[in-house]
């Protein structure tokens, strides 16, 4: 398992939203460790048209946390 922190993708509300929210995503947010194999859609709308897939450490300058 990986140590997800603050400006990572995995706390990033655009990690996963093109999607409706499941379980791992929660998860990820809640316990802040990801598999290190688990990747997900970037959905940043500058990102968009790349239709990235990042993983959970992954980051970028368009962070933006997830609201509670």
């Amino acid at each position: 398992m990986l140590q997800v922190h603050e400006g990572q993708c995995g706390l990033c509300t655009h990690f996963g939203e093109d999607h409706t929210p499941n379980g791992i995503l929660t998860q990820i947010r809640s316990t802040k460790e990801a598999k290190e194999d688990f990747i997900d859609d970037c959905g940043h709308p500058r990102h968009s048209s790349l239709h990235l897939k990042v993983t959970a450490v992954s980051g970028c300058d368009g962070f933006e946390p997830v609201k509670h």
